[in-house]
């Protein structure tokens, strides 16, 4: 729902989620998944180069690409794969990098290393929510099986390292790029390309993965995810303050939002419904947005005038994207962010997001969906795009911390209590986040 308007030359010295992780919300991992991953930056005859994802630092590739993912190490990883994960439904992207490379210092550093389950499991959340769509067959899932498709991209991934690590010992190659949007991108490439179809005969004696690394995105977040599949989230409210305004004010965009997500499906791209409190050079305004994770913001990277409202009626939305209308806000009001809904007598999923101003449904800023996909995840978060990059990056965001209070997540119309959340951490973006008393606590890091 925004524009990423990131100068790639970022050289903070600071550790942060979305310079080590490889495949990391930032979100996350693969947020999910921009180079190095220790507070030193490597300098070359063209000065420094820029930081990114463990993925990037050579020591990393080194590690992993020319050694032990090398045709020479991959039957040893092979076994070491099968004696720890027996049942090959294990295994998961993720869980068996630090056993292949137990010495910290060949990840980059021991921060990338010590984080590792944390950075890939934000990848993971991420992956689930993007759908798998590939045509060539290289890219194929299966290839022994080209007309098999993941429902979603963390699928995806964990059956081709399942086939690569657990049924055979294919050598790997992994590769990093950047992208400029919230979400990862990633695609798998077999070597030799299968044919299309049914293949049962050949054998891959290669594979790469290509991880692209989201730049700009939520900068602090809690997550809460209901894994039951019979009681569904029916609301879900948040209440804060709207900041003063930054200090430094240069067409940066910041959203404040509580909101639900859905994961993708076969045939089903996620998305995320969300009552948001926006910033941009036309001051505080809030907004409701529905935003497929297939939307892309260098493609599209203007936000929509504040008058204008694309909703359900309109097929395809403002590609891939529906809003309401803008409501103007001042410093010191209090806001509320509400989403209710569920799933129908028919077994239709249907939510309404709203925002309130003093306590009163403001109707401009209304949006209604009807038999979306689920929406399983319940995410707090500050986001932002367009934020000087050198630090002090503090002037381009509200000075006071950002707190978030009446939360109330229910499911089947039942409070949750205690909301469990995942919270980003320290090294996660420009925000540090904290979840004291039923409370988000946003301080600028």
């Amino acid at each position: 729902m925004a524009n990423d308007e990131h100068d790639a030359n970022e050289q903070s010295a600071r550790l942060r989620r979305r310079d080590v992780l490889a495949g990391g919300a930032a979100t996350a991992a693969t947020a999910a998944l921009p180079g190095i991953a220790s507070a030193a930056a490597i300098t070359t005859a063209g000065g420094v180069n820029i930081f990114g994802a463990v993925y990037m630092d050579p020591r990393y590739l080194a590690t992993f690409n020319n050694k032990a993912y090398a045709p020479g190490n991959i039957g040893a990883v092979h076994t070491m794969i099968k004696t720890n994960f027996p049942r090959r439904s294990d295994l998961q992207w993720g869980l068996y990098q630090r056993d292949v490379e137990r010495n910290p210092a060949n990840w980059g550093s021991q921060a990338a290393y010590d984080n590792w389950p944390y950075f890939s499991q934000e990848a993971r959340h991420d992956l689930e929510k993007l759908p798998a769509t590939f045509s060539d067959p290289k890219n194929a899932m299966n290839p022994f099986d080209t007309t098999q498709v993941a429902a979603n991209l963390m699928e995806h991934l964990d059956e081709v390292i399942r086939i690569a690590l657990w049924d055979f010992a294919v050598p790997i190659k992994i590769k990093v790029g950047k992208k400029r949007r919230r979400h990862h991108g990633l695609t798998t490439e077999w070597d030799p390309v299968p044919h299309a179809g049914t293949n049962p005969h050949v054998q891959p004696n290669g594979l790469t993965i290509n991880i692209d690394c989201p730049e700009g995105g939520w900068q602090g977040y809690t997550l809460w995810r209901n894994k039951s599949s019979t009681d569904h989230i029916t609301k879900f409210v948040a209440k804060w303050k709207v900041p003063p305004a930054p200090v430094n004010q240069e067409g940066q965009i910041i959203f404040i939002f509580n909101g639900l997500e859905s994961l993708s499906g076969p045939g089903v791209t996620g998305a995320i419904l969300q009552p948001v409190l926006q910033w941009t050079r036309d001051g505080w305004y809030m907004r409701s947005w529905y935003v497929l994770a297939d939307f892309d913001p260098v493609a599209h990277p203007d936000l929509p005038p504040l008058t204008s409202k694309v909703d359900q009626s309109q097929p395809g939305g403002d590609n891939h994207r529906y809003y309401s209308k803008a409501v103007s806000v001042a410093t010191g009001d209090l806001i509320t962010g509400t989403i209710e809904g569920g799933r129908d007598a028919t077994g239709k999923f249907s939510y309404t997001s709203s925002l309130s101003l003093g306590g009163q449904v403001q109707q401009d800023t209304v949006l209604t969906f009807t038999d979306i996909p689920e929406l399983v995840y319940a995410v707090c978060a500050v986001e932002s795009y367009g934020v000087t990059l050198n630090p002090p990056r503090k002037p381009d965001y509200p000075a006071d911390p950002i707190t978030m209070s009446g939360l109330d997540l229910q499911v089947q119309q039942r409070p949750v209590s205690p909301i469990v959340w995942e919270e980003s951490k320290k090294v996660g973006g420009d925000y540090v986040v904290t979840t004291p008393s039923n409370k988000i606590e946003f301080k600028p890091a």
